[in-house]
């Protein structure tokens, strides 16, 4: 069996550099400990705070980490499922609860930081009949594949499940490629989604939604901001190489960054300078085409 050596004394503990103070920014922390963002899954529907999400977020604090971030909250007052929100002043209340908590469980000495999300429409996989009956929109290249160029959309939906509940293979010859992988994994928005209004205006939007969002975790008395720009969400997906852009928020790493450096200084221009701001993002997109840890070193220059 291994040996794990032997367990320091408290003396030895109280003076390895993990649990010494370090400067991060404006404020000091009482050790180097940090928990990271984590989504519980704890918040109501309607993304409010809860006695569950209270006592996750007690039970770390017990230990006193110097940090905790907490989870993925989202910036925008739209229905996300039990994720905690901030896209609005009502959500304030409960999370100045679990700020309070936090403090209280570990004597003031844990740092409170969230971590603030911005995320396109994603579907979970469909079952196959709601999806060619319901879900997948009718085009003429449908028609055209199975020669009913004159024929109604309903005649058309029942044509290609028949296909699929015959051939699943050969159906997928009749589907583009966006097509199968909503039919496969569930359908999701991309922020190369250009033609959709909601997608071709982002640039211009999330700035002031992210710094209305860190200016109520101000409020609610949290410490600092950490921007999510990771794991393929709406910041990650402006950063990625995969963002082909060509309204000058995609394609060069100058202009992938665009968004991302916009959001950072909306939001450090709201809170000001005496709390800290960050954010997390890849070293590595783990996907073909994307972003290489090259592009992550550039990026965290950038920032």
């Amino acid at each position: 069996l291994p040996k794990p050596g032997t367990w320091p004394s408290a003396e030895q503990a109280a003076k390895s550099r993990l649990f010494s103070p370090v400067q991060v920014g404006p404020i000091s922390l009482a050790q180097r400990t940090w928990i990271p963002a984590m989504v519980p899954w704890r918040a109501t529907e309607d993304g409010f705070v809860t006695p569950a999400n209270i006592e996750w977020y007690a039970r770390f604090a017990s230990g006193k980490p110097g940090v905790i971030v907490i989870e993925a909250t989202g910036v925008r007052d739209v229905p996300s499922g039990p994720l905690l929100r901030i896209g609005d002043d009502r959500f304030i209340p409960g999370l100045r609860k679990l700020v309070d908590a936090v403090r209280e469980a570990s004597n003031g000495q844990t740092k409170l930081f969230i971590q603030l999300i911005d995320f396109l429409s994603i579907r979970r996989r469909p079952d196959p009949q709601k999806f060619f009956e319901r879900f997948l929109r009718i085009t003429d290249a449908h028609r055209a594949a199975l020669n009913l160029p004159q024929d109604d959309e309903a005649t058309v939906r029942a044509a290609l499940l028949q296909r699929w509940q015959e051939s699943p293979e050969a159906v997928n010859t009749l589907l583009s490629a966006r097509e199968r992988e909503a039919l496969e994994m569930g359908e999701r928005e991309r922020v190369t989604d250009v033609h959709l209004p909601h997608i071709r205006d982002l640039p211009q939007q999330l700035p002031g939604l992210f710094a209305d969002a860190a200016a109520r975790a101000i409020r609610a008395g949290f410490d600092g901001i950490e921007l999510h720009y990771a794991h393929a969400y709406t910041m990650s997906s402006f950063l990625s190489a995969l963002n082909t852009r060509e309204d000058g928020w995609g394609g060069a790493r100058e202009a992938r960054v665009r968004l991302p450096l916009a959001v950072y200084q909306a939001v450090r221009e709201r809170v000001g300078n005496e709390h800290v701001v960050g954010c997390r993002f890849l070293a590595d997109d783990i996907v073909p085409g994307g972003n290489r840890v090259a592009d992550a070193a550039w990026f965290g220059e950038a920032f």
